[in-house]
């Protein structure tokens, strides 16, 4: 009787334990593909690529990281693997795949419904699934809104700060908030949108005294037309409107631009999209983020969280003994995956730089690379993504707040930013849409 009992505990164990994989794993074969990357860049865990070394991750990293190991300003650079599977979960795949068809572009290249032309109100799931990207010649451009809607899922309010770093370390640091409000990509379904917008978002800044209670207000619209776009500054106590192109200007006087957010925060037809190639390259990110997801904590509210470990991205300014640059990442490791290169080309000429290229994760769309041209298309400067894999009511990938931090770094002025997420808050009920008027802009960060 023992003996069977124990037999049965063992299935149901088994059995449980391949519910709970297959729940939040979509790739089976993860392991061997990560092996088979490792196999095809001639490299393994553990090696360690120095200044000595560069040639071995050339073509494997954006020109611009190369010639950092090159001059000493990264030291040491440690091949890492994924100890799990980072894809998306299968409920957000498999809707993708349901959407087959039901999605094409209009003259303007804005995303519309196949069956009445019009922009849809609700889409769960990547819109282009199965996407010929050489072959179709709007490849490029569907692609970027899968990436929108895996990267931008369900609401999000999540406080972060910037540092600003120059050639002699650290030198002042700002408090802000990003408050998230979507329509598209939630689970919870369509949702009342009188003004037809894609989403609203605010950001904000709370710290320090001189600059806090200033906030940004952005409507997305569902029609691909121009953001609308405003800004409250505390100085003048006026609420201002502003053009799309202002969300390309330098941020509260950082690095950092407003469509830097999440690889790229802009409207999606507002730039001119080529694929450049396809590859298997090296991604940066910390050694904690290889080891596990992030799982965030559900709320008695109903809302997700979770308090990352503020010294999950450790920089050069705040690593003792460290010789390279003030604003490297110290505790990363760089591992393989298959990246989708884009390059992205603004319409607007008044936007503030020229073409840009991405690097991004082909399986999960998460952005790790941006190198900014400026509009005469010269280099100008390089973005590191550091990404992290959360899960939340069922659901995991790279979204939102699931980033340990980025550093943007003009290599004309020597000069850096770093962003860190202090926490995150997925779905809360604290978002609601009346948190994103005008009329509020002038009381909400106080």
């Amino acid at each position: 009787m023992l003996k069977r009992l124990w037999i049965v505990v063992f299935i149901f164990g088994f059995v449980t334990l391949f519910l709970v994989q297959s729940a939040t794993a979509s790739d089976p074969e993860w392991r061997e593909k990560q092996h088979a990357s490792f196999e095809q860049i001639g490299l393994k865990p553990g090696d360690i690529i120095d200044k000595e070394s560069p040639q071995k991750v050339e073509g494997l990293l954006p020109v611009s990281i190369v010639e950092w190991l090159k001059k000493g300003y990264l030291i040491d650079m440690k091949i890492g693997e994924f100890k799990y599977d980072v894809s998306s979960d299968d409920d957000w795949e498999n809707s993708g795949k349901e959407n087959a068809g039901r999605f094409k572009l209009d003259e303007t290249k804005n995303l519309i419904s196949t069956e009445n032309g019009e922009p849809p109100l609700w889409i769960y799931g990547v819109p282009f699934p199965d996407l010929d990207m050489k072959n179709d010649p709007d490849g490029a451009v569907k692609y970027m809104y899968n990436r929108m809607l895996s990267t931008f899922r369900g609401n999000l309010m999540a406080p972060f700060t910037i540092e600003w770093i120059g050639k002699r370390g650290f030198e002042r640091i700002v408090d802000c908030f990003w408050l998230h409000y979507l329509f598209w990509a939630r689970s919870d379904g369509e949702q009342p949108n009188p003004n037809k917008f894609r989403f609203m978002h605010l950001i904000g800044v709370t710290k320090p005294f001189d600059i806090a209670g200033l906030n940004q207000l952005t409507y997305r619209k569902l029609d691909g037309s121009a953001d609308e776009f405003y800004v409250y500054i505390p100085a003048i106590r006026r609420v201002k409107k502003m053009s799309g192109s202002n969300r390309s200007d330098p941020y509260v006087g950082s690095d950092i631009t407003m469509d830097d957010g999440g690889g790229f925060a802009g409207q999606t037809n507002s730039m001119t999209w080529r694929l450049i190639d396809e590859r298997v390259g090296l991604i940066c990110v910390t050694e904690l983020d290889t080891e596990a997801t992030l799982k965030l904590k559900e709320l008695p509210d109903g809302g997700w969280n979770a308090i990352p470990d503020p010294k999950a991205m450790k920089l050069g300014w705040e690593t003792k003994g460290w010789k390279g640059a003030k604003w490297a990442p110290t505790n990363a490791v760089w591992a393989p995956r298959t990246f989708t290169i884009i390059e992205g080309i603004p319409n607007d000429p008044y936007y503030n730089s020229g073409k840009t290229i991405y690097w991004i994760d082909k399986m999960t769309y998460h952005t790790a690379y941006k190198i900014i041209f400026d509009k005469a298309g010269e280099y100008w400067k390089t973005l590191i993504f550091m990404p992290r894999c959360i899960e939340w009511a069922g659901m995991k990938g790279y979204n939102g707040g699931g980033t340990a931090g980025y550093m943007v770094v003009d290599d004309r002025t020597h000069h850096a930013s770093g962003v860190r997420v202090v926490e995150v808050n997925l779905d809360s009920p604290r978002v609601i849409p009346s948190l994103f008027t005008v009329e509020r802009l002038r009381t909400v960060s106080k």
